[in-house]
């Protein structure tokens, strides 16, 4: 018998969102509520700059925490739905 295992977590779960510098390998983390723009650089001084090629890609980057944030707050709680976002569960 075969199991699959998978975590699902909705919006309000996300306790941070977590920058990581592909340079260092160091990390931000940042309280979505307290995010009010994406870091500018990482904590070793690493300037992040989106770099897929995409004309608006900071503000691609930019409009996902934002409503991250937006959709935590209480205002949005009786829309008649819920976001839940599935992951599998990491290999060990």
């Amino acid at each position: 018998m075969t199991f699959e295992h998978r975590i699902v977590v909705s919006l309000s779960e996300i306790k941070a969102i977590i920058f990581e510098c592909n340079e260092c390998q160091s990390r931000s983390a940042i309280v979505p509520e307290k995010l009010d723009s994406i870091p500018k650089r990482c904590p070793n001084g690493h300037a992040w700059a989106p770099d897929t090629g995409a004309e608006h890609s900071g503000w691609m980057f930019s409009a996902l925490t934002k409503s991250i944030r937006t959709l935590r707050d209480p205002l949005y709680e009786n829309v008649g739905f819920k976001i839940f976002l599935e992951f599998e569960e990491p290999k060990r």
